[in-house]
């Protein structure tokens, strides 16, 4: 399907009004316009603290959120630091083009994913750009290998 964007600037408008126009409702559709009602909710930053200290952290930054003894926790690519968010909060205002939960306890940032390690097979390891390995529950093979099918060129 071809998609045409055309943007119009009126300066008199209070608010951002988006239309789409479809031959019919289909799952390419759907998925345009959940991207774009997303968009106003997804946060860039996370506040975490390290030794009594308050950090805000670029989502960017950030390899992994797991939870380690009771606490939930995100690694950067400068350090660990703990977080008050549940990971199943986390999951809901994530970026799903960004992150996705490869087990109850861990969320992975794709873009500091080195490589899905699937030679044991029926296992997925996930190697991080830092040198660690994350291993996907037997729950999230699915959702992951369709996350892997979704982005091949």
């Amino acid at each position: 399907m071809k998609v045409e964007i055309k943007a119009n600037i009126l300066k008199d408008l209070k608010n951002i009004c988006i239309t789409i126009d479809a031959p019919e409702l289909t799952e390419e559709v759907q998925n345009i316009i959940d991207y774009i009602s997303n968009i106003s909710k997804k946060q860039s930053q996370i506040i975490a603290d390290k030794d009594n200290k308050i950090y805000i952290l670029e989502l960017k930054d950030v390899i992994c959120f797991f939870s380690k003894d009771k606490y939930n926790y995100v690694r950067t690519v400068n350090g660990i630091y703990r977080i008050k968010m549940k990971l199943y909060e986390l999951e809901e205002v994530l970026d799903k083009n960004d992150f996705i939960k490869i087990s109850n306890s861990c969320i992975v940032n794709i873009n500091q994913v080195e490589c899905f390690d699937i030679s044991i097979l029926g296992t997925i390891v996930v190697k991080l750009k830092d040198d660690t390995k994350e291993n996907v529950s037997k729950r999230n093979i699915k959702k992951v290998k369709q996350m892997l099918k979704e982005r091949r060129i």
